[in-house]
Order: structure tokens, then C-alpha cells, then sequence
């Protein structure tokens, strides 16, 4: 960014914000990251000889299969930072201390390259895969661009490591045949060195379900919701059991685990009416997964709050029409935020059987969705929210909480935990033309 006289101003303004210099001075951040990256290189190779280091990568299911990990393992989640490559990976892994017995990483990718720099970086003892899908669409051309970038975490694994991969996705079990490591796979079908099996998901939504370990069947218990969610408890379980841990500890921790923030998150609100929040990210796999826990939830009328779907794959009216069709069958409401593109799903929605009258289109901003749906929710209600990652419907869902927000934008690429961490959540307007922060945003 060119040095201004109002540059300098917003900079200074940024001193005042939380956390301001660490959220959003992130693009300077990153140009640090060869440095940075070298540093922890070195660190691994001569102060992290101890700590067993695991590694997360995939396109869905990496954040909570890394909190799965660091619970059944027992290890501290010292990730500072939300963001999962550049500059805040390279810290990431300086922040493991030469004493911990395990460190968990959880890798991302923006684009194609970095994953083998990575890879050399962090040296990984263990690799957990857990799947290749469509949600680097932009990216990726196809599904095997994006595992040819991945599978170079696992590709450059000694035979001393592991590779532990999700055996029931072809195109994670393909990696198997590109790695000197030992491979272990997990899943659902038989095929698999480990399975999930006696699948239950309880009338709350949580998900229990049993597994062989050697001669032994042990039963997990989880608050997680929905069967997709099998498959991070099922890699923690795992893994623990590779490492020779205490599998009783291990099963009392998973069993308290929470859902990671905004990824299939249950709140409470007066009346007995509970929010579904499934915001953190919106890939056609991901809407179809949420749907499917979802719709086998009790309720006495179950609500929808639909954005955006992430990077589509196909013809985009295509897409909203299935998904149309499909709540058309379920769902009593649907509130629609997004362009006009969600006018397709309304339409198969109500070809499939709902009432026009139960569809509204907000438009693309969030103003005005909770104070619609506050009219409309009745006790006992379920309402799932979900859409695309920038949209941050978590918005609407901390106003039907009660949480004060002022921020209306339709596009924010800000990388926090959830907008409840955000610091311009309930900012005034004028810091929103920041310079520093406006470049974040789209009005």
C-alpha cells in the first residue's frame, strides 16, 4: 500500500482497534512469511526433535478434525491465528514448544504451490487426509488439481511417518499409492484399516458410534452433530490408538469436545428454540451434510436461513435449484440472503411443495433477516443457517441472540474465529473507511 498522508492516519486509528494490527495488516503480514518460514524450519529441525507433529489437510473437515486430534491427544492448540497457511502456518508451528509431547497443524492452501514448501517446513510425523471436495472450485480446475496439490504433504512423508486417510474418498485414497509413508486408512465402508461402525445419532443430533481397535470394539460418544462428523472423531480415535494413548482419557475428552465455532454449533435460545450454526463455510458437500443432520432433527417446524453456496461447481441456477427442490420437501420457511441467484431455489422450493409465501428473499445484506425471522419464530422451533464464508451469516445468528451489530457489509474476507470475535462487529461506519480495513470488504 503507498505511503499517504491518510494512510498514516488509518494506520494510527488502527492502534486504537483490538487486535487491529493483527487482523488487518494480514496481507503485510504474509510478505514476511519467506523469513518467517525459514525460522521455522530451522526450529523444527533443532528444537522440535521431541514433540510428535500431526498434520491436517483437506478441503472440508480440517478445522474440527483438528480440535478432535488436539483433544484425543491430549496436546494444547497453540495456533494463534485463524488463518491455516502463510505467515500465520510458519507461527503456527513456533509456537509448539520443544517439550510438548504432540503438536497439531491444521494446513491450508489458497492457490497451487505452497503445499511441498509446507511440507519441508513442518516435517510432519503423521498425516491425516480427510477428503478432496469441491470447495477450491476457483482455484482448482478439477478435483485432481486439487488432490495433485495436496497429496505433496503425504508424497513427501520418510517411511518412518504415517499416513492416515479417509479410505471411503477415491481421490484421498489414490494418496496411498504416492507415499513412502505407512498408510492407514479410516471410514465407513469395510475396505477400510479402521471403521466407524453401529452408527447412532441421538434425537439431539449428537453422534455416537462404535470401533474396532485390534481385538476390542470401544463405543464414542460426541456432542457433534450429524454423521458427517464420524469421520474427524474416527481419525482422532485413530491416531490416539497409533500413539499407544490412554484410550480411556482419550474417549472422555472427544465425548466433551465442542463443536468448533459456527460448523454445526447448537444454541439454545428462550422457548425451547434452537439455532443450527453451520456458517463457517458453504461448499455443495457441506450444504447437502448440514441438510442431512438437519432434516433428522425433531422440531415443530424447521427454518432456513440460506446463503450463499461456496465456488459452485456447474451451472450456478443449476445448483440452487437442487437445493431448492430439496428443503421444498422439509423445510416450513426459508429466508433467502444472496443475490439473485437464490431465486432459483425459491422456485423449485415451491415446484417441490412449499408455499411462496413461506420463501423471503432479504436481498444480499443481512439487514432486516433476524428482525423478519424474530416475527416469525415460535417455540420449539429449529433454525439451521447457512452460507458462504463471506457472507458471515453469524450475524444474523448472534441478533437473534441479542448481541448488538452494527456491521452490514456483504462481503468480508476478515480472518477471525467468528464475528462474535470480531472488533467491528458493533463498529461505528466511519472505521469501515479505513483504509487498512475497507480493502477487506465489499459494500
Amino acid at each position: 500500500m503507498k505511503i499517504t498522508a491518510k494512510s498514516v492516519v488509518d494506520f494510527c486509528r488502527l492502534l486504537k482497534i483490538p487486535r487491529g494490527l493483527r487482523i488487518f495488516l494480514r496481507n503485510e503480514y504474509d510478505g514476511f512469511n519467506p523469513k518467517l518460514k525459514k525460522l521455522a524450519r530451522a526450529y523444527r529441525r533443532v528444537l522440535l526433535r521431541r514433540p510428535r507433529i500431526v498434520v491436517v489437510v483437506g478441503s472440508l473437515g480440517k478445522t474440527t478434525t483438528k480440535c478432535a486430534l488436539s483433544a484425543a491427544l491430549n496436546c494444547p492448540d497453540r495456533n494463534f491465528s485463524y488463518s491455516n497457511y502463510g505467515a500465520s502456518l510458519s507461527e503456527n508451528l513456533l509456537r509448539i514448544r520443544p517439550w510438548d509431547r504432540h503438536g497439531v497443524l491444521e494446513v491450508g492452501i489458497s492457490g497451487p504451490g505452497p503445499m511441498a514448501g509446507y511440507a519441508k517446513m513442518i516435517q510432519p510425523d503423521i498425516v491425516v487426509v480427510t477428503s478432496i471436495k469441491s470447495d477450491h472450485n476457483r482455484s482448482f480446475p478439477t478435483l485432481l488439481d486439487t488432490r495433485a496439490e495436496k497429496v505433496k504433504m503425504i508424497s513427501a512423508l520418510p517411511p518412518t511417518a504415517i499416513a492416515v486417510l479417509n479410505g471411503d474418498d477415491p481421490n484421498v485414497r489414490w494418496m496411498a499409492t504416492q507415499t513412502r509413508a505407512k498408510v492407514i486408512t479410516f471410514g465407513f465402508e469395510p475396505v477400510n484399516d479402521f471403521r466407524a461402525i453401529n452408527i447412532h445419532i441421538t434425537p439431539d443430533g449428537h453422534t455416537h458410534f462404535e470401533v474396532e481397535l485390534g481385538k476390542k470394539i470401544i463405543h464414542v460418544q460426541s456432542r457433534l452433530q450429524g454423521r458427517h462428523m464420524v469421520y474427524p472423531l474416527l481419525a482422532a480415535v485413530v491416531v490416539a490408538h497409533l500413539e499407544k494413548s490412554d484410550m480411556a482419557g482419550v474417549l472422555e475428552r472427544l465425548a466433551q469436545l465442542p463443536p468448533a465455532s459456527a460448523r454445526m454449533e447448537i444454541i439454545q435460545l428462550p422457548g425451547g428454540i434452537q439455532i443450527l450454526n453451520d456458517t463457517k463455510k458453504a461448499s455443495l458437500e457441506s450444504m447437502h451434510a448440514a441438510f442431512d443432520t438437519f432434516a433428522q432433527m425433531p422440531a415443530t417446524r424447521k427454518i432456513i436461513v440460506l446463503g450463499k453456496v461456496e465456488e459452485p461447481v456447474g451451472k450456478v441456477r443449476d445448483t440452487y435449484r437442487e437445493i431448492g427442490e430439496r428443503l421444498g420437501r422439509f423445510a416450513n420457511l426459508i429466508v433467502c440472503v444472496g443475490d439473485d441467484d437464490l431465486t432459483s431455489a425459491r422456485a423449485a422450493a415451491v415446484r417441490a411443495g412449499m408455499n411462496f409465501s413461506a420463501i423471503h428473499h432479504n436481498g444480499s445484506r443481512i439487514t432486516g433477516a433476524a428482525e423478519f425471522l424474530r416475527e416469525k419464530l415460535q417455540p420449539s422451533d429449529l433454525v439451521l443457517v447457512k452460507g458462504a464464508s463471506a457472507q458471515k451469516l453469524q450475524r444474523v445468528v448472534l441478533q437473534l441472540m441479542g448481541k448488538p451489530v452494527s456491521c452490514d457489509v456483504k462481503f468480508c474476507n476478515v480472518k477471525v474465529a467468528s464475528c462474535s470475535d470480531c472488533p467491528l462487529l458493533d463498529a461505528p461506519a466511519n472505521v469501515f473507511k479505513n483504509s487498512f480495513i475497507s480493502r477487506y470488504f465489499k459494500a
